[in-house]
């Protein structure tokens, strides 16, 4: 499997497992440890995914000579470190104690970290990995100068 079709199947886990959390969060009588069970896996699906982007884009468009791959892997990296944070703010903000006390607000919270993550997602898949793609194929070792290969 390709790095760049393992980060879009992360993309679609990771709003999978944000779901996970306002389903959980929005049941008639909410189940706390199922909360904490998912916001678990959430923490720790988006630590790896963070890691692999790292690995992956960052390297790739911080190795290319263009200027403009550079500069946006520096943005890349600033906003997903931004975002990043915010989720760290979230769960600091959101202690389990705290969702206790008021789920339905909890919920809202979730919902809204979920559209910024939609939101980066599909700047990412729309534009920055077609970049980066089309920079792993021309380093790919047999690669005909200009050559690029599909991203997904």
């Amino acid at each position: 499997m390709h790095d760049l079709d393992i980060l879009h199947q992360e993309h679609r886990e990771l709003l999978r497992l944000t779901e996970a959390v306002m389903e959980a969060a929005g049941e008639i009588t909410p189940s706390f440890d199922k909360i904490a069970a998912a916001r678990h896996a959430l923490g720790q699906a988006g630590s790896r995914h963070v890691m692999s982007k790292l690995a992956i884009v960052t390297r790739t468009l911080q190795d290319s000579a263009d200027p403009r791959h550079r500069a946006l892997g520096r943005r890349f990296t600033d906003e997903l470190m931004a975002l990043r944070q915010s989720a760290s703010e979230h769960y600091g903000t959101w202690t389990m104690a705290r969702v206790k006390e008021d789920p339905r607000e909890f919920r809202m919270a979730v919902r809204s970290q979920y559209r910024a993550l939609k939101a980066r997602i599909l700047w990412e898949e729309k534009e920055v990995l077609p970049v980066v793609g089309t920079l792993l194929a021309a380093a790919a070792p047999g690669a005909a100068p200009g050559h690029a290969a599909g991203i997904r």
